[in-house]
């Protein structure tokens, strides 16, 4: 059993909507599909929450013009009447919802959090019916399941947080008896269900994560994301023109490709699919017999697979002369970035014991603004506080290379070579990953020459006179 999730790139119109629908029918056995909304709708349900909130009636109806238009094209490749009849019926009860929805929103003059989660969830609400009126147009048996009924969360309305084993509870009642009945069920992607009922959503690009939370809960033999991309990349290819497909990925890889800026899989995918030991497989639509990227429990490979860089970013070093004021002055930068809801991207601790180092996301106030906080936060504590901005993080991923005797200083060099400046490096816990800072233009170039000196060049060699081995992807010689 399957599930698969189809992307916005993947069901944007008529044709694609067919071909996802195509290529699930390929499929052996009874599956799920997981699927977004049709591409730019969710953008156009924002504009129009937003318009009705600040009394733009004009704004308001162009994006539900636009909405309407998107939909009635998918709705145009349903051949059979009687079935496309139906779901235009469905579909019009969506967008009186719809209507209804951005009526309450103009009314209370904003769109706050819990509305704002509703409101979206009618892009994924039409896509799954229409998907499968399709399949069922093109002889499946197939059903809609909305999983604001389905799957569980907390009600952090805009980013709730999973609540695995009730969703284990409602995929019983409210899935498998369709699949066991012989229907291919889809599901809408990204939103769940509070405490109280009330709609929420995993937060933008969270249709990767209810697919894996579904195939956890459903006990799927393995989650396949079909995007617009062949699979994980060793690099962004637009920025590393020999970039190449990595056939596989171990979990700790792919987090950590994801962590730090790989935009093929949503930061939290993996994490249900590790708990439950399911694989995951990254197929494109365009290419639908190629065999991807799987990602798997796996070997340590000794070898650096990928490249990637995180961009607009903040560093902030704390020294702390007194070790006996490191704990004290640790938990008030703790205290400040919660304050402030900065998000921490990493923390490592010095060798010296008194030195902290956070890699931050871009503080909206800026350096000198959060440093005075943070020195409110640490009161009496002495401590020497360095804020520096736009800076990037790029890392090397490859389980089992990262923790090798001299990787780290072996990517030093590389980019010492190419004299990219370095600002601060580490391994990360899961020793399948290194990072360095660097300044934030020169993020490019820092990903270009880690490609062509630790991923492009790998290659061993045996030779007469000595043996010829390959270190992270470069080649030495030993003997």
């Amino acid at each position: 059993m399957l599930v698969m999730k189809y992307g916005g790139t993947s069901v944007g119109d008529a044709r694609r909507v067919r071909e996802s629908a195509r290529i699930t029918l390929t499929k052996p056995g009874t599956n799920v599909m997981v699927v977004s909304a049709c591409g730019g709708v969710t953008n156009l349900l924002l504009e129009a929450g937003n318009a009705a909130a600040n009394g733009d009636d004009a704004t308001r109806q162009r994006a539900v013009n636009a909405i309407h238009t998107k939909h009635a094209n998918v709705l145009g490749g349903i051949g059979d009447e009687t079935i496309r009849l139906q779901t235009q019926t469905a579909i019009d009860q969506l967008h009186a919802s719809l209507d209804a929805t951005l009526d309450d929103i103009a009314t209370a003059q904003e769109l706050c959090a819990k509305r704002s989660d509703f409101l979206v969830s009618h892009g994924e609400k039409s896509m799954a019916t229409m998907m499968a009126a399709t399949l069922r147009d093109m002889g499946e048996q197939a059903v809609a399941v909305f999983t604001d009924q389905v799957l569980a969360t907390d009600d952090r309305h805009g980013s709730a947080r999973p609540q695995p084993e009730l969703t284990r509870e409602r995929a019983a009642e409210r899935i498998l008896p369709h699949l066991q009945a012989g229907e291919t069920v889809v599901c809408t992607g990204f939103i769940g269900f509070a405490p109280d009922g009330s709609t929420t959503t995993l937060g933008r690009g969270g249709s990767d994560y209810s697919a894996t939370l579904l195939g956890a809960a459903i006990d799927a033999d393995e989650v396949q994301i079909w995007t617009d991309v062949p699979g994980m990349l060793s690099a962004d290819p637009r920025k590393v023109s020999t970039a190449r497909v990595i056939p596989e990925v171990t979990y700790d890889e792919a987090q950590e490709l994801a962590h730090f800026g790989a935009k093929v899989l949503h930061p939290r995918t993996i994490r249900p699919a590790v708990k439950a030991g399911i694989p995951v497989r990254i197929l494109s639509t365009f290419q639908p017999t190629n065999a991807g990227t799987v990602v798997r429990p796996g070997g340590q490979s000794q070898r650096i697979k990928a490249t990637t860089a995180l961009k607009g970013l903040t560093m902030l070093t704390l020294d702390v002369p007194e070790l006996e004021d490191l704990a004290g002055a640790s938990s008030a930068v703790f205290h400040a970035l919660h304050e402030n809801r900065v998000e921490i991207i990493s923390a490592q601790q010095a060798s010296s014991r008194r030195a902290m180092t956070f890699i931050l996301d871009t503080l909206a106030s800026g350096c000198e603004v959060f440093v005075e906080k943070l020195r409110v936060s640490l009161g009496d504590l002495e401590a020497d506080i360095t804020c520096v901005d736009d800076i990037a993080v790029v890392a090397a991923v490859g389980e089992g290379a990262a923790n090798t005797p001299g990787a780290l200083a072996q990517l030093l060099a590389v980019l010492s070579r190419a004299n990219v400046p370095v600002l601060n490096s580490s391994q990360q816990s899961s020793n399948a990953a290194m990072v360095v800072v660097v300044p934030g233009d020169a993020a490019d170039s820092a990903v270009q020459v880690v490609h062509d000196g630790l991923i492009g060049s790998a290659r061993t060699h045996r030779r007469s006179g000595g043996r010829r081995r390959d270190v992270l992807g470069e080649t030495y010689r030993v003997g």
